[in-house]
């Protein structure tokens, strides 16, 4: 594949492409019962990173934890659902200890084979550590990347910037891989080689840019990569 023949490392975006957002629908629904759980954790996902964007536009900086809290708490009143502060707390605390999608770890082991993996985000370096620890997946990684210390929002250039300083390679020889649009559409402005993990069939944002591989998870990428 003429777009990765140079790939040396493959920096992976973690909520909603490694870490599974949707998932923590089935915590809400035991939680909260007669509540729609994926209904919550989508809206709570799409909010924080809703956030984020804005704060970027404003030029102001909150941490991914004080914005994923916030979130939690707009998506419950938009879809009107009382949350119980014990069930707030408890969904936070596994919040932090994400669950992945089911093919992840298998999927990164054969990465790890053939690349130097990393993870770029915007979130919290101690919840992606939790998050990776619980799936047993963070040998797999050579460095986990958080934009935050430098106060800054995907899809900004300055947010992906920070991983071409941190990795130390140039842009076109590392592969960024995101189940996010907005996500994987930012990489692909900055000159990533981009892979879209388009889980859910959504459509791509319609701004002109195009992702070099779209594949459904990690397994098919792993494939398509010849890992």
């Amino acid at each position: 594949m003429k777009e990765f023949s140079t790939i040396e490392a493959l920096a992976f975006d973690y909520y909603g492409t490694i870490a599974d957002k949707q998932g923590m629908g089935r915590l809400v629904e035991e939680l909260i019962p007669g509540t729609d759980g994926t209904a919550l954790a989508k809206l709570w996902f799409q909010t924080c990173q809703r956030y984020c964007f804005q704060n970027g536009m404003m030029e102001r900086y909150a941490p991914w934890n004080e914005l994923t809290a916030r979130a939690l708490d707009f998506a419950a009143a938009e879809l009107g659902v009382v949350v119980p502060q014990a069930a707030r707390a408890r969904l936070l605390e596994a919040d932090a200890e994400a669950p992945v999608y089911a093919e992840a770890a298998s999927a990164l082991e054969r990465l790890a084979m053939r690349f130097r993996l990393y993870v770029l985000s915007m979130g919290e370096l101690s919840m992606i550590e939790g998050s990776q620890r619980r799936a047993g997946i963070e040998a797999h990684f050579s460095g986990l990347i958080t934009t935050q210390p430098d106060q800054v929002y995907k899809p900004g250039r300055a947010a992906y910037q920070v991983g071409v300083r941190e990795i130390g390679l140039p842009p076109e020889r590392i592969g960024f891989v995101s189940g996010n649009s907005f996500d994987v559409i930012g990489a692909k402005n900055f000159g990533f080689p981009t892979i879209w993990v388009r889980r859910y069939g959504q459509p791509l944002d319609g701004l002109g840019l195009e992702p070099d591989l779209v594949v459904d998870d990690l397994a098919q990428m792993a494939e398509a990569l010849g890992a």
